[in-house]
């Protein structure tokens, strides 16, 4: 190899030129190198700096190593040229080697570069050579013509420059013996070329090999994906950019029993509610139009008929280049948080409407208190004051069922236990409707037994049961109260003979905010009092319900443990 060879560097990026140097001057590579970036540069440079071999970044923001190896190629074709680069595919590299480029390295595995160099630059010495002799050899062979015309024309003469045919002949066998040893040096081009060739060989196969791992990568990674949305709760699917679904989990076959061909044909037409079906339609196309992303409501049927309400979202898979592949999409069952919301909604109304009943009552008497203040009549100032405090009573009841529902669903619902007779607490509690004579209550049962818990939350309990029984069964003249002692429990009844309750509302009774529909009835509430009533019980560790019968009454009851 060239001692000092000169070498020229076709590179825009800097960075990339310092990190060339360094990797050539740490493999101990002595050598000239000159850095150009544009064309002009670079045509320059081949003419005034000489260089022994170029080495070219692959592709440039105006200029490319394509083109600088076909201006290389015109005038100095004996130059090597080897291109560095980190982003020219595998495939390019074979091309590029069969149209003439010297060698290729990438700018990831730099250390094999400075090997290649001096490779490159013992093949172009030897190249040289090769010229120099071929050109020799036909300097001779011209010369052999000549002399030969010579001695033709010369033939008289043969004697006399029989002396320069021997020197002649001597020449010739010189020549033989250089074109012996330009032999030789041509064997050995050929070996070099067959250890090209194996390298190249060995180089296809490692691109082969390294297809093969990206292949198994990208079914590994589909593989992946399709595990991860066969995992997640909600109903999963996937669709084109062009809007065509290509993908359902199985949870979407499981909620709407449609298989895989119903799926294809119909799919989200025949499971989407059809006063939604527009409104989600025109949303499925806003959202693929703005391309980020969306979500909106619909009402989607299952299997068994029944429509649920879900929130559809609709998000992009976008790839390194910011380029849309596909969208994802999940359908989640809001149905529970739907009727949470109007449950919310309608409590609001009643809790407003309830409230302003009693004070508005409460007002007309205070004003009607105001008029007469001055000369008040004996048979009016006591109703005006009863009213009142009806008005006042109520208000009062109302908020303390809003401050004991919150308490209880704050968990801070506290209890004071002491020991007493659960007979005279009921007696107790019942007084006011006995007062008004319109209901019969009786109490049967152990009337003696005792109980450890708070006499003030159990009085609660019992009013609130009695009060329903009035409010709901107001045909009922007649309530039952009933204490019975079952192991180490003691059951508290409240039966009227009222008109009952549907079976399927019985499991929404002790909800929060839940009012069953008595349009007939003269009574209002929050829908709070059974929920406050079974927090109150859990505190106790007990049990509540209800059994109801349509038409013969109903049966609400709570237990407690015996100390």
């Amino acid at each position: 190899m060239k001692a000092d060879p000169k070498i020229l560097i076709l590179e825009d990026n800097q960075s990339d030129a310092d990190l060339l140097l360094r990797e050539l001057k740490k493999s101990g590579l002595r050598f000239t190198s000159e850095i150009v970036q544009t064309r002009l540069a670079f045509e320059h440079a081949l003419k005034n700096f000489n260089p022994d071999i170029i080495l070219s970044d692959y592709s440039l923001p105006s200029f490319d190593a394509i083109t600088a190896f076909r201006i290389k190629q015109s005038k100095y074709p004996h130059i090597p040229f080897i291109i560095v680069s980190g982003i020219i595919g595998e495939e390019n590299v074979v091309e590029l080697i069969k149209s003439g480029v010297t060698d290729y390295a990438s700018k990831n595995t730099l250390v094999t570069l400075s090997a290649k160099i001096s490779r490159a630059l013992n093949d172009s010495i030897v190249r040289k050579e090769k010229i120099i002799i071929d050109d020799q050899l036909k300097t001779q062979a011209a010369e052999l013509i000549i002399a030969n015309k010579e001695l033709v024309f010369q033939n008289k003469e043969k004697e006399n420059r029989a002396a320069d045919l021997v020197i002649l002949s001597g020449n010739l066998k010189v020549r033989q013996e250089e074109l012996s040893v330009a032999n030789v040096l041509l064997i050995k081009q050929e070996e070099k070329v067959k250890l090209i060739n194996h390298e190249l060989l060995q180089l296809n196969q490692e691109l082969e090999e390294r297809v093969t791992r990206r292949t198994n990568a990208l079914a590994e990674s589909e593989s992946r994906f399709r595990n991860m949305m066969e995992t997640i709760p909600q109903i999963a699917w996937t669709n084109t950019i062009d809007g065509e679904v290509i993908f359902y989990n199985q949870r979407w076959y499981d909620y709407t029993g449609l298989n895989r061909k119903k799926s294809e044909l119909w799919g989200f037409n025949t499971v989407i509610h059809p006063d939604d079906l527009k409104d989600s339609l025109n949303w499925f196309r806003l959202i693929r139009k703005t391309r980020d992303g969306g979500e909106f409501q619909l009402r989607g049927k299952r299997a068994d008929g029944l429509y649920r309400w879900h929130l559809i979202r609709l998000m992009p898979i976008k790839n390194e280049d910011g380029q849309m592949q596909l969208w994802v999409g999940t359908a989640t069952d809001i149905q529970e948080l739907r009727l949470l919301q109007q449950q919310k909604d309608d409590f609001i109304s009643i809790a407003s409407h309830e409230l302003k009943t009693p004070l508005t009552s409460l007002k007309a008497s205070l004003q009607l208190l105001d008029r007469i203040k001055d000369n008040p009549t004996a048979a009016m100032l006591p109703k005006l004051i009863v009213q009142a405090n009806k008005s006042l009573d109520k208000v009062n009841t109302l908020i303390e069922d809003l401050l004991n529902a919150s308490k209880a669903n704050e968990g801070q619902l506290h209890i004071s236990p002491k020991l007493f007779v659960l007979s005279k607490i009921i007696d107790e509690c019942c007084q006011h409707v006995r007062t008004e004579g319109i209901y019969k209550i009786t109490t049967k049962g152990d009337m003696n037994v005792e109980v450890y818990a708070d006499a003030t939350r159990i009085d609660q309990v019992v009013i609130n049961f009695v009060n329903n029984a009035i409010k709901y069964a107001p045909e009922s003249n007649e309530i039952r109260i009933s204490i019975e002692t079952i192991n180490n429990m003691v059951k508290v009844s409240v039966i009227d003979k009222g008109p009952g309750i549907p079976p399927e509302k019985l499991r929404y009774l002790f909800d929060r905010y839940y009012r069953v529909d008595n349009s007939g009835s003269r009574y209002g509430g929050l829908g709070l009092g059974l929920y406050i009533c079974t927090e109150i019980i859990k505190q106790h560790h007990g049990q509540i319900g209800v059994d109801s019968v349509l038409g013969k009454g109903s049966t609400f009851w709570f237990t407690l443990p015996i100390t």
